[in-house]
């Protein structure tokens, strides 16, 4: 998120839950806080007469005589810093719960905290083993974790684990609540993860496109420019993925640490969260428009490599804008 001037602490106080402001600018028709612009910059909005206007924290300070040290102010920093988790906010509106206590503010399905749970218990079976065990797809993982040889090992491995946690190998039920309760940090991950993929796979549409613009020399070329900074993102995005798949494969490790880990956990997901938020809509268009040449498709060649070359065009981190 761009930067901003106003650093004050989070809130009222610290029972605030709401966007409960007291100055009457934020009664007025249309009032809300969201970012603008390929800056990101975080704005207030208002309409008046019919028209929308809108302007800085900074200005909205000045002109409407709002303390620096009043509630209300404290309040507009809270909503800045929580326009990295939600697209817009309202007064009256919940303060994301990123910022209440880490948790997400939007949900997964149940079939993503089960795919983080068998990946875990993959990760406990391959540390009692002592042999690395490479599966990656959630099929395979399901009936690797079937096979009823790999099912009593599994309940040995939750022993060695509680042994390995300080504990006897009989309270391995703590075990499986730890990796419950890691499983649901990274089942957001893991839903991302699904999220991501659809970004992954628009290289098939770019080269079927590229037959379809065969005789149009200029768009052909911008389909490669295209591409190559696809190649970019997808490539950014998938470090990310990665670096918290590292992060937890030592699973006795992330166990013993399980607190950091959360706090990673989570930081990943809030970064990689707020960029879907500018694919969201590019994708949706992607999966209604027919991958031939048209007009509409011509534009939409156009807003998806601005968007790639704001953020990839000079080796520059859609995270830039992401940072609190």
């Amino acid at each position: 998120m761009a930067a901003t001037a106003l650093k004050m602490p989070l809130g009222g106080d610290s029972d605030t839950t709401h966007f409960e402001f007291t100055s009457k600018i934020f009664q007025m028709s249309g009032a809300k806080f969201a970012l603008c612009g390929n800056a990101q910059e975080p704005r207030f909005f208002v309409t008046v007469g019919g028209l929308k206007a809108s302007m800085t924290c900074n200005t909205l300070m000045e002109e409407f005589h709002i303390p620096r040290d009043s509630s209300d102010a404290r309040l507009m920093t809270t909503a800045v810093r929580g326009l990295k988790y939600v697209p817009e906010i309202r007064p009256g509106d919940a303060i994301p719960s990123e910022l209440l206590n880490g948790q997400a503010s939007w949900s997964v399905a149940p079939k993503h905290r089960q795919i983080a749970q068998n990946r875990l218990q993959v990760q406990l079976l391959s540390w009692v083993s002592g042999k690395e065990i490479l599966l990656t797809n959630r099929d395979e993982i399901e009936m690797f974790l079937g096979q009823i040889e790999n099912k009593a090992k599994l309940k040995e491995a939750f022993e060695a684990a509680a042994v390995a946690l300080g504990r006897d190998k009989k309270d391995y039920e703590v075990v499986l609540t730890e990796i419950e309760q890691l499983a649901h940090e990274l089942a957001y991950i893991e839903a991302l993860r699904d999220r991501f993929a659809k970004i992954d796979a628009l290289r098939a549409k770019f080269q079927k496109l590229m037959g379809e613009y065969t005789s149009d020399s200029r768009l052909k070329q911008e389909i490669q420019r295209i591409t190559i900074l696809h190649q970019k993102a997808v490539g950014f995005y998938d470090r990310h993925f990665t670096e918290i798949d590292a992060q937890t494969s030592e699973i006795v490790g992330a166990l013993k640490s399980r607190d950091r880990q959360v706090t990673f956990i989570r930081k990943v997901r809030d970064d990689l969260h707020f960029i879907l938020r500018e694919w969201d809509g590019l994708l949706k268009r992607w999966d209604e428009i027919p991958i031939k040449k048209a007009l509409h498709m011509d534009r939409l060649l156009s807003d998806t490599y601005r968007l790639l070359a704001a953020k990839f065009a000079s080796a520059k981190s859609m995270l830039n804008t992401a940072q609190k």
